[in-house]
């Protein structure tokens, strides 16, 4: 569950990054091991990144986050269409990011059920500010931490078809779109998949 999780802020440096997750669940269906990955990404550069820390990191929270999500669905990621990949790479991460998951419940889904389309900035900062006040370590984050990750998550939204900007230039709202998927990839959800599911595909 994601309450068992401990807050981070590691969305910052590593929001959705759904080419590296792609590439990652190829590798893994194809039968590579998560050392195999890493010495891929460490001699082959199969990332593509300048920055040896990068080549490091990186394999390894893409392998941690799809450890979160089962076989069924790994092969959807890797094979199937581009709008249940990016909501199977988005439900990886959800898993295993506890601030993610619960702004899609807390706020993403609370609005969609209630009848709203929009989600606001500030919507962003109460759900910041009940984060502060009931978490010692959300409250020692710096403004700009907080700031940087209301962007992200907001690029992430984006970047997995949850949500686009609104293109009124005088509002920064994001709106609500319900997600595009097929009955397979429901299917294919275990158990413990689907708290997070039904956040992130609008489920009343």
């Amino acid at each position: 569950m994601a309450k068992e999780l401990k807050y981070t802020s590691s969305i910052k440096s590593m929001p959705l990054m759904f080419s590296e997750m792609k590439r990652t669940a190829l590798l893994l269906c194809e039968g590579k091991m998560a050392n195999e990955i890493l010495q891929l990404s460490l001699e082959k550069n199969i990332y593509q990144f300048n920055n040896d820390k990068w080549r490091r990191e990186v394999p390894l929270r893409m392998i941690k986050r799809l450890s979160t999500i089962g076989t069924p669905l790994l092969k959807i990621l890797a094979h199937g269409t581009l709008d249940e990949a990016k909501l199977v790479t988005f439900l990886a991460f959800m898993k295993s990011d506890r601030l993610l998951y619960e702004f899609m419940r807390e706020v993403y889904l609370d609005k969609a059920q209630v009848g709203y389309d929009e989600i606001s900035d500030i919507d962003f900062v109460q759900f910041f500010d009940r984060k502060v006040s009931n978490s010692d370590t959300v409250a020692k984050w710096k403004t700009d931490t907080l700031k940087a990750i209301h962007t992200k998550i907001k690029n992430t939204l984006c970047d997995a078809g949850l949500a686009k900007r609104n293109k009124n230039k005088h509002r920064n709202n994001l709106l609500i779109l319900r997600p595009i998927y097929t009955e397979d990839i429901c299917m294919q959800l275990e158990e413990q998949d689907r708290i997070y599911a039904k956040a992130m595909l609008l489920e009343v």
